[in-house]
Protein backbone atom coordinates (compact mmCIF):
# COMPACT_ATOMS: atom_id res chain seq x y z
CA UNK A 1 0.00 0.00 0.00
CA UNK A 2 1.22 3.27 -0.71
CA UNK A 3 1.03 6.28 0.80
CA UNK A 4 -1.33 7.80 -1.41
CA UNK A 5 -3.39 4.36 -0.84
CA UNK A 6 -6.44 4.83 1.16
CA UNK A 7 -7.05 2.78 3.93
CA UNK A 8 -10.59 1.29 4.68
CA UNK A 9 -11.88 4.64 6.81
CA UNK A 10 -9.70 7.03 5.23
CA UNK A 11 -7.10 6.94 7.08
CA UNK A 12 -3.80 6.91 5.30
CA UNK A 13 -0.14 4.79 5.75
CA UNK A 14 2.75 3.27 4.89
CA UNK A 15 3.57 -0.02 3.79
CA UNK A 16 5.56 -2.96 6.06
CA UNK A 17 8.37 -2.65 4.19
CA UNK A 18 8.92 1.47 4.61
CA UNK A 19 8.54 1.05 8.11
CA UNK A 20 11.21 -1.31 8.21
CA UNK A 21 13.54 0.29 6.35
CA UNK A 22 13.00 2.94 8.28
CA UNK A 23 13.55 1.30 11.41
CA UNK A 24 16.95 -0.32 10.05
CA UNK A 25 18.36 3.13 9.05
CA UNK A 26 17.45 4.62 12.78
CA UNK A 27 19.22 1.59 13.77
CA UNK A 28 22.18 2.72 12.02
CA UNK A 29 22.01 6.13 13.04
CA UNK A 30 21.82 5.13 16.59
CA UNK A 31 24.60 2.77 16.27
CA UNK A 32 26.70 5.29 14.79
CA UNK A 33 25.66 8.32 17.08
CA UNK A 34 25.56 6.93 20.53
CA UNK A 35 29.19 5.71 21.17
CA UNK A 36 29.68 9.50 20.03
CA UNK A 37 27.61 10.93 23.08
CA UNK A 38 27.71 8.26 25.87
CA UNK A 39 31.55 7.30 27.26
CA UNK A 40 30.50 5.19 29.98
CA UNK A 41 34.21 3.98 30.82
CA UNK A 42 35.38 7.84 30.77
CA UNK A 43 32.54 8.66 33.25
CA UNK A 44 33.30 5.39 35.62
CA UNK A 45 36.51 6.01 36.23
CA UNK A 46 36.16 10.00 36.71
CA UNK A 47 33.68 8.62 38.97
CA UNK A 48 35.65 6.41 41.07
CA UNK A 49 38.03 9.42 41.19
CA UNK A 50 35.82 11.66 42.58
CA UNK A 51 35.29 8.35 45.53
CA UNK A 52 38.88 8.27 46.28
CA UNK A 53 39.31 12.06 46.77
CA UNK A 54 36.70 11.67 49.53
CA UNK A 55 38.25 8.84 50.99
CA UNK A 56 41.63 10.31 50.91
CA UNK A 57 39.89 13.55 52.50
CA UNK A 58 37.95 11.88 55.29
CA UNK A 59 41.48 10.07 56.25
CA UNK A 60 43.21 13.02 56.59
CA UNK A 61 40.68 14.76 58.41
CA UNK A 62 40.28 11.75 61.33
CA UNK A 63 44.02 11.21 61.62
CA UNK A 64 44.38 15.58 62.01
CA UNK A 65 41.87 15.50 64.37
CA UNK A 66 43.60 12.33 65.91
CA UNK A 67 46.79 14.31 66.12
CA UNK A 68 45.30 17.48 67.60
CA UNK A 69 44.35 15.44 70.26
CA UNK A 70 47.53 13.99 70.92
CA UNK A 71 49.52 17.48 70.78
CA UNK A 72 51.40 16.56 67.17
CA UNK A 73 49.47 18.21 65.07
CA UNK A 74 51.90 21.26 64.40
CA UNK A 75 55.22 18.80 64.45
CA UNK A 76 56.79 18.73 60.78
CA UNK A 77 57.10 14.59 61.26
CA UNK A 78 55.85 12.43 63.77
CA UNK A 79 54.04 9.38 64.24
CA UNK A 80 50.78 8.34 65.22
CA UNK A 81 48.49 4.88 65.46
CA UNK A 82 45.88 3.80 63.90
CA UNK A 83 43.71 1.10 64.94
CA UNK A 84 47.49 -0.17 65.55
CA UNK A 85 49.06 0.84 62.80
CA UNK A 86 51.96 3.33 62.72
CA UNK A 87 50.89 6.12 60.12
CA UNK A 88 53.65 8.66 59.34
CA UNK A 89 52.49 12.58 60.20
CA UNK A 90 53.67 15.53 58.22
CA UNK A 91 52.07 18.58 60.28
CA UNK A 92 49.49 16.67 61.60
CA UNK A 93 48.14 14.90 58.27
CA UNK A 94 49.11 11.30 56.41
CA UNK A 95 52.61 12.08 55.25
CA UNK A 96 52.72 10.82 51.31
CA UNK A 97 54.22 8.05 51.40
CA UNK A 98 54.02 4.67 51.97
CA UNK A 99 53.81 5.25 55.70
CA UNK A 100 51.22 7.56 55.32
CA UNK A 101 48.25 7.97 53.60
CA UNK A 102 49.02 4.59 52.43
CA UNK A 103 48.07 2.45 55.42
CA UNK A 104 44.94 4.30 55.27
CA UNK A 105 43.77 4.43 51.83
CA UNK A 106 44.40 1.09 50.11
CA UNK A 107 42.52 1.54 46.85
CA UNK A 108 45.26 -1.26 44.72
CA UNK A 109 42.88 -4.05 46.03
CA UNK A 110 39.80 -2.59 44.36
CA UNK A 111 41.75 -1.99 40.73
CA UNK A 112 43.55 0.52 41.31
CA UNK A 113 47.78 1.39 41.14
CA UNK A 114 49.93 3.51 43.28
CA UNK A 115 53.19 4.67 43.78
CA UNK A 116 55.40 7.12 45.38
CA UNK A 117 55.18 10.84 43.13
CA UNK A 118 57.68 12.25 41.20
CA UNK A 119 57.21 14.92 43.58
CA UNK A 120 58.59 14.70 47.11
CA UNK A 121 55.80 14.12 49.31
CA UNK A 122 52.93 13.05 47.35
CA UNK A 123 51.26 9.71 46.24
CA UNK A 124 49.92 8.83 42.95
CA UNK A 125 46.70 6.39 42.24
CA UNK A 126 45.26 5.74 38.96
CA UNK A 127 42.99 2.73 37.77
CA UNK A 128 44.26 -1.04 36.55
CA UNK A 129 41.96 -0.24 33.53
CA UNK A 130 44.74 2.37 32.14
CA UNK A 131 47.58 0.22 30.42
CA UNK A 132 50.26 3.07 30.73
CA UNK A 133 51.64 5.05 34.05
CA UNK A 134 49.61 7.33 35.46
CA UNK A 135 51.45 10.38 34.05
CA UNK A 136 51.66 9.34 30.70
CA UNK A 137 48.23 8.27 30.82
CA UNK A 138 46.66 11.93 32.10
CA UNK A 139 44.47 9.30 34.50
CA UNK A 140 45.36 10.32 37.70
CA UNK A 141 44.79 11.22 41.33
CA UNK A 142 47.76 12.54 43.74
CA UNK A 143 47.56 13.40 47.25
CA UNK A 144 50.40 15.94 48.15
CA UNK A 145 51.09 16.08 52.14
CA UNK A 146 50.52 19.33 53.94
CA UNK A 147 53.81 21.44 53.94
CA UNK A 148 52.88 24.02 57.11
CA UNK A 149 51.43 24.19 59.87
CA UNK A 150 47.78 24.74 58.99
CA UNK A 151 47.80 23.86 55.80
CA UNK A 152 45.51 20.53 54.44
CA UNK A 153 47.26 18.02 52.29
CA UNK A 154 46.41 18.95 48.42
CA UNK A 155 44.28 16.06 46.97
CA UNK A 156 44.16 16.94 42.72
CA UNK A 157 43.95 14.96 39.79
CA UNK A 158 44.04 14.86 36.12
CA UNK A 159 41.61 13.32 33.59
CA UNK A 160 42.46 14.35 30.31
CA UNK A 161 43.56 11.18 29.51
CA UNK A 162 40.55 8.71 31.16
Amino acid sequence: MAVNDKIPGGQTGFTLIELVIVMVVLGFLGAAAVPRFIDLRREALISTMHGLKGALQSAATMVHAKAVVAGVANQANATIAIEGVDVDLVYGYPAGSANGIVRLVDPPSSGWNDRQSTYSGAWVYWHGEIDADAWDAKCFIRYRQSDAADSRPVIDWEDSGC
